[in-house]
């Protein structure tokens, strides 16, 4: 899972495989970043632009990605903010909390040790993310299209794909993040994940 993918990367640079690690990889990234001069920051931006471009690219086989976005040229920050505005109500829909704390309401640890802990929150994780791909951006909605046809990226796998790559341009906006942040948190506590818990080590 991403999860598991993420706890693995930020192994291999010292921090601790788990969410506390990811965390403080978080925190102190973002002070780096903040901390670095315009240029540097503008090249880290089109570095991880263009990476997540081609690890999209290669994981689901659309090779046509890297260049629609040269030929294409790239979503206006007005534009993306519209999207991910859309994305974020979406994602607070009361059918989509609901469905995420149905679905995260039985845990599945076996005991309580750190260990299980991890693995039922691992689990959680998962839902939030199915739910987030599934219900928020390819569920048709009252008989409506759904949010990535509405969007313009075409239908399915292929166009949550497409509207991913679009939207890599803008990935660090300070209001996209809000937006995406708020709703997140909504979607994590829906999941009975205490995100202030986790940041304190208490989880």
């Amino acid at each position: 899972t991403y999860l598991e993918t993420q706890c693995h990367v930020i192994s291999l640079l010292g921090y601790q495989p788990n969410e506390q690690g990811i965390a403080l990889y978080t925190q102190q990234l973002t002070e780096s970043l903040r901390l670095a001069s315009p240029d540097v920051q503008d090249q880290l931006r089109v570095a991880g632009r263009d990476t997540y471009r081609m690890v999209l690219s290669a994981a689901f086989n659309l090779p046509s990605l890297i260049e629609e976005s040269k030929t294409k040229g790239e979503l206006s920050v007005v534009d993306a903010r519209n999207m991910m505005h859309k994305v974020s109500l979406r994602m607070q829909d009361p059918e989509v909390l609901e469905k995420v704390a149905k679905l995260c309401s039985v845990s599945v640890a076996m005991n309580d040790s750190p260990e299980a802990k991890q693995i039922d929150l691992a689990r959680k994780h998962t839902v939030v993310q199915n739910v987030m791909v599934e219900d928020v951006y390819l569920t048709d909605k009252e008989g409506s299209v759904s949010l990535v046809q509405e969007l313009g990226f075409g239908e399915g796998e292929e166009g949550y794909i497409r509207m991913q790559s679009a939207l890599a341009e803008h990935q660090g906006d300070p209001l996209i993040t809000q937006y995406v942040g708020a709703a997140m948190m909504k979607l994590l506590t829906s999941a009975g994940i205490d995100m202030e818990a986790l940041q304190k080590g208490e989880a």
